[in-house]
């Protein structure tokens, strides 16, 4: 029974083809569409969300963006982000573990699989505060500590990101380098 639950047998679940181009299609059709609905924000969103760590950091960007009309493409966009971390932990948790499976990476490894799910979570905990700030018309749910709570939530998403991307990266350019090679991969 255990076994079945083990992070070696989910790692090889999870590494199938299918797995990947499922999550990897949702994940992508999401970002995408994330982009677009932000398109007129994204640079603001992104610098308040890795750097507002006060209310007023949050009231001088959402009074602004509520003056210019902005602030309904910042509201539409969880209509997608609420799900979106589903999206890409899934996606670059089975990507990761198929890459882990053909360099037969140690099963001791295997604690590393589980970033893509912990900067997930940390969107997700991120996304809710957003939803706080949000729910009163004049921005009265902003209170600090809230705003630091949730950058610092937005900042170890983006380094657990930064960590399983670039060794997701590091390991296809080493995939392809052995396959180019004429190693079994």
């Amino acid at each position: 029974m255990t076994d079945a639950l083990s992070l070696a047998n989910l790692r090889t679940e999870l590494g199938r083809t299918w797995v990947i181009t499922l999550f990897g299609v949702a994940y992508a059709i999401s970002q995408i569409t994330i982009i677009v609905i932000l398109g007129p924000i994204e640079d603001a969103m992104i610098k308040l969300q890795t750097t507002g760590t006060s209310v007023a950091d949050y009231l001088a960007v959402f009074n602004a963006w509520e003056a210019s009309g902005d602030m309904a493409f910042y509201r539409a966009h969880f209509l997608l982000d609420d799900v979106h971390w589903i999206w890409y932990t899934m996606f670059l948790t089975s990507a990761l573990c198929r890459l882990f499976d053909r360099f037969e990476i140690s099963n001791d490894r295997n604690w590393f699989l589980l970033l893509p799910l912990a900067s997930g979570l940390l969107d997700w905990y991120e996304n809710h505060l957003q939803h706080v700030f949000l729910s009163s018309p004049d921005f009265s749910t902003i209170i600090d500590p809230l705003p630091l709570f949730s950058t610092l939530a937005s900042d170890v998403k983006w380094i657990l990101s930064i960590a399983y991307i670039g060794t997701a990266i590091v390991l296809t350019f080493r995939l392809a380098i052995r396959k180019k090679a004429g190693h079994d991969a």
